[in-house]
């Protein structure tokens, strides 16, 4: 049988790969009908930051919306029927609304306006709902509480990713599995981890577990809108690897030449692929070969994972080129395969003795769960570091590189943005505040700017302390990336999108920061081109949003000066005094006067200053 096609072209790990849906709701035909007139297509929603249970939709397609009254409050129901799945959408909820996805029906994940809130419970969104023991006080019990409150704003886009594991029963009917969702993400953030659902939570449409069922959205409790669902079927079956045979040659190798043609000194066959079988932990090439069978043709994803350098190929074309990794790296690879058997060799030789050895192969097939090539033995060596982390029960202004990630709309080559990767960038001159709402932020001392924010734990500092370091931390929570680029310019730089990572901005001096008497730092800078003296601070406000003040020091030293509040691909104001930013990504609320500006796809709020002080809150 003949190979189609091997691509060595990398994936992340979330990434979908075949046996999709992706309902076009352009109608209501994916869902069974119901006579309530509650559930609708729309072009677009909105639902108000300000007023409980609002949303409008527009006219169009591509959205999914709830608008529930008195007389029209029914749930929704798919048409087919689903086992093992995973399940992504983006959705909006409207303020003080409530709402749920449930898996076959009968188990429903959270969606709630959950902002705000401090300590989230199993009825918060992201959370695993309880169940009901029918009892004459209808008693609640085995609810999961999400990891962390990892809800935006009302009426923003938010997103949702599920794996789900279907109950498992015997050829009489008997429940031998308890379903289990195996992950929940809640806007790029795991919430939800290995759950067992011992049995159905409330509201199910039935008590009764089966192997497949229906989603159901709840849409009797409030306004909800959805789009960009992707459904994919992994009840399919698994792809199979084994036995392998294998050789083992002795010695300190730096590349395949160096152990071609030399003496083998051991040979076997194993079930699974295992390092084990060198008999050593150190200095030796291992080279499988074996089969692996594909049950259905498609998109195949490759996980590999070795201490030392390993190389990879499947039916005698290279998919895993030859490279050195550390043993908690991963690599992941692409391969297009039809239906069948095919030859699989794996190299694997390590000369680090201060590595611990570590061999690990998943093959993913089309619509079906990934399977594991290695023995448990041969996975179990790495221990996992404990993170070293950083709270912030009071106040906390701490410093360290920190890599962030660029939103779209200043995005752009290197001559464009000043430096070489124009997604990713390293801010060295990071001043990381923690509060004791959960509400965090990064400013950036080299240009005066806020450069992302989040919520949930303060930093994983592990990056930067643990072994060597490389001087990092991370944010312990979802994070809303900003612009980081220069707050304060002249009239002529208003899409002046450029920064450097090392040198200040021209025309801006950094003057380093005070700390007031509750904790808080109040970072100062000077505009050198007239010697303004800026003063900006940062106030958590409910435990929702991020208040910014920027302080002049005259009314007259302002002039000339502009204040740029957001850059977006689209800025839109949703109500007086308050925009919305990149297709319902977050909030800016000001009472300045504010004005909006678009040049080449870039659109920029600002204020002119007309006093000493401008100032603005970010809602997300």
């Amino acid at each position: 049988m003949k190979q189609h096609i091997i691509s060595a072209a990398f994936l992340v790990l979330s990434e979908i790969l075949a046996a999709q849906e992706k309902p076009a709701l352009t109608d209501l035909s994916f869902w069974k009908p119901t006579q309530a007139k509650n559930w609708q297509v729309a072009g677009s929603v909105n639902a108000d930051l300000r007023k409980n249970e609002t949303m409008k939709a527009d006219s169009g397609t591509g959205v999914l919306v709830n608008i529930p009254d008195e007389k029209n409050r029914a749930n929704l129901q798919s048409v087919a029927e689903y086992g093992d799945v995973e399940v992504s959408f983006d959705f909006m909820m409207a303020r003080h609304s409530n709402s749920g996805f449930y898996l076959q029906g009968r188990y429903e994940v959270q969606l709630l306006d959950s902002w705000g809130h401090q300590q989230p419970t199993y009825g918060d969104c992201g959370g695993v709902y309880a169940r009901r023991r029918w009892n004459p006080d209808e008693q609640m019990f085995d609810g999961h509480s999400p990891r962390l409150n990892a809800c935006l704003a009302p009426g923003l886009w938010q997103h949702l990713d599920i794996s789900f594991q279907a109950p498992r029963f015997d050829e009489t009917g008997k429940k031998i599995t308890n379903a289990r969702l195996l992950r929940v993400v809640l806007n790029g953030y795991v919430v939800q981890e290995n759950i067992e659902l011992t049995g159905p939570t409330g509201g199910p449409i039935s008590e009764q577990e089966a192997a497949k069922g229906p989603f159901m959205i709840q849409g009797d409790h409030g306004p909800v809108a959805f789009r960009n669902f992707v459904i994919t079927d992994k009840g399919g079956e698994q792809v199979k690897g084994g036995p392998f045979s294998y050789k083992v040659i002795y010695g300190d190798f730096r590349y395949p030449e160096d152990f071609a043609g030399k003496k083998v000194e051991k040979t076997g066959v194993s079930d699974k692929l295992t390092w084990e079988v060198t008999g050593k932990e150190n200095g030796y090439a291992i080279i499988f070969n074996g089969k692996m069978n594909s049950p259905k043709a498609g998109k195949h994803r490759v996980v590999l994972q070795a201490g030392g350098k390993t190389i990879l190929r499947v039916n005698g074309q290279e998919v895993m080129p030859d490279r050195w990794t550390y043993v908690a790296d991963q690599r992941t690879a692409e391969v297009e395969l039809a239906a069948g058997q095919w030859d699989i060799e794996l190299t694997n030789y390590k000369m680090d003795g201060w590595m611990t050895p570590y061999l690990g192969l998943w093959i993913e097939g089309p619509g079906a769960r990934a399977s594991e090539f290695h023995s448990m033995g041969s996975a179990l060596a790495l221990e996992a570091a404990d993170p070293i982390e950083l709270d912030a029960n009071i106040p906390v202004v701490f410093r360290s590189f920190m890599d962030i990630t660029m939103p779209n709309s200043v995005r752009g080559d290197k001559n464009f943005m000043g430096y070489d990767d124009p997604h990713k960038k390293r801010v060295v001159h990071a001043v990381h505040v923690g509060d004791p709402a959960k509400l965090h932020y990064t400013y950036d001392l080299d240009n005066g700017s806020l450069a992302q924010v989040w919520k949930g734990g303060f930093l994983n500092t592990s990056p930067m302390w643990d072994d060597r370091g490389d001087g990092s931390s991370r944010p312990r929570g979802p994070v809303l990336a900003l612009d980081d680029i220069q707050t304060v310019v002249t009239k002529s730089g208003l899409f002046d999108m450029k920064s450097s990572e090392h040198d200040p901005v021209s025309g801006y001096k950094p003057t380093g920061y005070n700390i007031d008497a509750e904790g808080h730092p109040v970072f100062r800078y000077i505009l050198t081109k007239t010697g303004t003296e800026v003063q900006d601070q940062m106030r958590v406000v409910n435990g929702e949003s991020l208040m910014r003040t920027l302080t002049f020091s005259s009314a007259n030293a302002a002039e000339g000066y502009i204040v740029r509040l957001a850059t977006g691909r689209s800025i839109e104001k949703v109500d007086d005094g308050v925009w919305v930013v990149d297709d319902k990504r977050y909030y800016i609320q000001t009472k300045a006067n504010a004005g909006v500006e678009t040049s080449q796809g870039i659109s920029v709020l600002y204020v002119v200053p007309s006093s000493d002080k401008v100032e603005w809150q970010v809602h997300w």
